[in-house]
């Protein structure tokens, strides 16, 4: 008598399977949690949903080939290889082949990156702005983590070891600060480590595993207790490590003015009496949303060593040569600071290129940060005649300075009509708005405008700020470059440092400017002169000082042009008062980009975010197809148990109870008053079909046209709405693990 073989339990591979697809959800959701708890160390949580992106695409691709292979390691390689893809696709597309598979030459874009996001880190107080340095270190520890999750979880089946990458990430807040550990965060991770421990673990150990869970958690919440505090920078350390300063026009202006203690940006001497404005960049595009350069390209042949002349400057118009040398501390910038107007620079280190319009000095793949250069640069002295001379002509060329947003609110040109009333000149109408703003009816104020909801640069606060009359530099400037173009007088807007403070030394004068000299300020442009600088925030910098007219000017009688405007009575405010550089200035490479791609600045969030929902919401849609047809392909080839798999599996689908306790005749009937006679002959025939396979050793195999009979009944009989339902979230890759349907609802 031959020996006949046990068959195999119908299903019992798929539903290992779907609790491999079960785990790596939890490993998901337990990533989503511990990364979360860095929300208390970075603003915004746009950065978030980028690494979830990244976590489900590593844990989803383990889990989609470990469903194919026959050895579980190939998921974590395949997991691994998905993350070099993805952190690749990311972030240095341009450098790689169809943009996923690296080359040499992306390992050094992301070198790169690593370093921008190293020193950003740095240079950043809390909370920190995720730039595009920062995002790829996050999205790079998570790649690691997920593929380290995998490997324990489901390769090794030592889930209790996941628990250690998680507790990791965790405890990146309190290692920063233990005042910033969140219980909560904490809580959520715990609570899906315990269920990855109740998922992957056999019930004999299940109370281990909790009490694992539970002394992790424990140590986690304790350990930060015992750190030491994280003691602020000293603003004279200049050269210490960790005491950067990260200049990065994208961040929140109101969050720079409300930093704590002051880090020391710079030193310098110059030969200019009084010291120097320092400009980094001009930003002359309004389009309303923000003030931003209209061009961050680094032109080839503009070598600093000579500089283009200052546009605009007529040839009678007095000026004086200047040297300054600049220390930069730990600034990350991809703009220098340097006074207006250098003509050449000397000793920088890397490629450093000047823009034709600002003067303004900038690099591709070098960075401020500890440069130590020396400046020649004019001093431009216009007299008053000269200003007054220039009228109101604007030179060609110069429109897109008077461009202004469509949705200006109308009290922006009206109260620049009011201000200057009958002034005759582009220089008298400057004049007015500046003593307009300085007059008294302004104050300066970090709060207010928070407070009131008109934080920000852009055309939609400048009517809530002209009616409350407070707010910082970036208002104040955005609102007289803004009226100025309203009058007809090109401008823009200037981010750099104020002077500084003086400190005698026995060489000489050397300025100290710290993160509180960050400001900005307009500078307007005049016929035969060029670009001038004003100065609106009340006690705040120096008004400029211009050469007097030689004779009172007898049309304006309010003004006597014959003495420079009072400067003295506004003199420059110690760096221990804050002015920051406005938060909305747009500059994608503030800090170091690997390479040309810079995709995370060109990439909406907002599509991101809707991909990555629209992805984990059809997975397992896509995951279920490619079964469905896999197991159509071996029933083609006569193969009865993957009909009657993807038979089960359609049932449970649809909300049908299979029992795997069940016989496949007791499941036949069970199946029964859900078939028409077509799709109950055809199960009849399937039923004999896997009997024969398991018990004869040649048997003829399944028919796949009975297979799309019964399944085709199944769906009809359930209707429409259920069958679309257990289409879009197919029930049987967790059914193991959800209760068994009811009796009614299997009717």
């Amino acid at each position: 008598m031959p020996e006949t073989r046990r068959a195999p339990a119908p299903g019992e591979a798929e539903r290992a399977r779907g609790l491999d697809w079960l785990t790596s959800g939890v490993l998901l959701a337990a990533v989503g949690t511990s990364g979360a708890a860095l929300s208390s160390i970075l603003t915004d949580v746009q950065w978030w949903f980028v690494l979830m992106l990244v976590a489900a695409i590593v844990l989803g691709t383990a889990a989609t080939v470990r469903s194919f292979a026959r050895r579980r390691a190939w998921g974590s390689l395949g997991a691994a290889l998905a993350a070099v893809g993805t952190l690749t696709l990311l972030f240095a597309p341009g450098s790689a082949i169809l943009g996923i598979v690296p080359t040499f030459d992306t390992a050094g874009a992301l070198r790169e990156l690593e370093a921008s996001g190293t020193a950003s880190i740095a240079s950043q107080s809390l909370p920190a702005d995720a730039d595009q340095g920062i995002v790829y270190l996050l999205c790079l520890g998570v790649a690691v983590i997920c593929v380290v999750l995998d490997l324990f979880a489901l390769t090794l089946r030592v889930p209790a070891f996941a628990g250690l990458p998680l507790v990791v990430l965790l405890l990146v807040p309190s290692l920063v600060d233990p005042s910033l550990n969140d219980g909560l965060f904490f809580a959520l991770t715990a609570a899906a480590f315990v269920g990855l421990l109740l998922v992957r673990s056999r019930p004999a150990s299940r109370g281990a595993g909790v009490g694992i869970a539970a002394g992790a958690v424990v140590i986690a919440l304790l350990v930060p207790l015992g750190l030491p505090d994280v003691t602020p920078p000293d603003p004279g350390a200049q050269g210490s490590s960790g005491t950067a300063t990260g200049i990065n026009p994208i961040l929140t202006l109101g969050d720079d003015l409300r930093q704590g203690d002051p880090s020391l940006a710079l030193t310098y001497t110059t030969s200019e009496p009084g010291g120097v404005y320092l400009r980094l960049t001009a930003l002359d595009d309004f389009s309303g949303a923000s003030w931003k350069p209209s061009s961050t390209d680094v032109i080839a042949g503009n070598d600093v060593a000579t500089i283009g002349a200052a546009p605009g400057l007529g040839a009678d118009v007095p000026r004086a040569a200047a040297t300054s040398d600049i220390t930069v501390g730990n600034i990350l910038s991809r703009w220098l600071p340097v006074p207006y107007a250098p003509t050449s620079i000397t000793g920088l280190e890397g490629n450093w290129a000047w823009e034709p319009d600002a003067l303004a000095i900038r690099t591709a793949s070098s960075n401020a940060r500890n440069q130590q250069y020396e400046v020649q640069s004019l001093t431009i002295s216009p007299s008053v005649d000269q200003l007054i001379a220039a009228g109101t002509t604007v030179e060609p060329g110069l429109e897109r300075y008077l461009a202004l947003p469509d949705d200006m609110p109308a009290i922006v040109g009206q109260t620049a009509l009011d201000v200057v009333g009958d002034a005759a000149t582009n220089y008298d109408k400057a004049i007015a708005l500046q003593e307009y703003f300085r007059g008294g009816e302004f104050t300066y104020s970090e709060e207010a405008p928070v407070e009131n909801g008109y934080d920000g640069s852009g055309a939609s606060v400048l009517e809530a700020f002209l009616k409350a009359k407070a707010g910082y530099c970036v208002h104040f400037s955005s609102a007289m470059a803004s009226m100025a173009r309203s009058l007809g007088i090109p401008s823009r807007v200037v981010v750099g440092f104020t002077p500084g403070d003086a400190n005698t030394l026995p060489t000489g004068t050397e300025y100290r400017v710290t993160t509180h000299n960050l400001h900005a300020w307009p500078e307007l442009y005049f016929a035969g002169i060029g670009w001038v600088r004003f100065e609106p925030t009340p006690g705040r910098g120096v008004p400029p000082a211009f050469a007097p007219l030689t004779v009172d000017d007898p049309t304006t009688p309010d003004v006597d042009e014959s003495v420079p405007p009072p400067a003295a009575t506004n003199a420059p405010v110690p760096s221990s008062t804050p002015t920051a550089a406005p938060s909305d200035v747009s500059d994608p490479s503030s800090t170091p980009v690997a390479g040309p791609d810079a995709p995370l600045g060109t990439i909406s969030w907002w599509w991101a975010l809707v991909a990555a929902i629209v992805a984990l919401l059809l997975a397992p849609l896509v995951v279920r197809g490619i079964r469905r047809a896999r197991r159509r392909v071996l029933t083609s080839r006569g193969s009865a148990a993957a009909a009657w798999d993807e038979l089960r599996d359609t049932a449970d689908d649809l909300g049908l109870a299979t029992s795997p306790n069940r016989t496949p005749r007791q499941i036949a009937l069970d199946l029964a008053p859900h078939l028409d006679d077509r799709g109950a002959a055809a199960l009849a025939r399937l039923r004999a079909a896997l009997e024969r396979e398991a018990f004869a050793d040649r048997a003829s195999g399944a028919d796949a046209a009975d297979l799309g009979a019964v399944l085709w009944s199944l769906r009809r009989k359930a209707g429409p709405l259920r069958a679309l339902v257990s289409f879009i979230a197919p029930r049987s890759l967790v059914a193991g693990w959800l209760p068994a349907p009811s009796s009614a609802d299997a009717d």
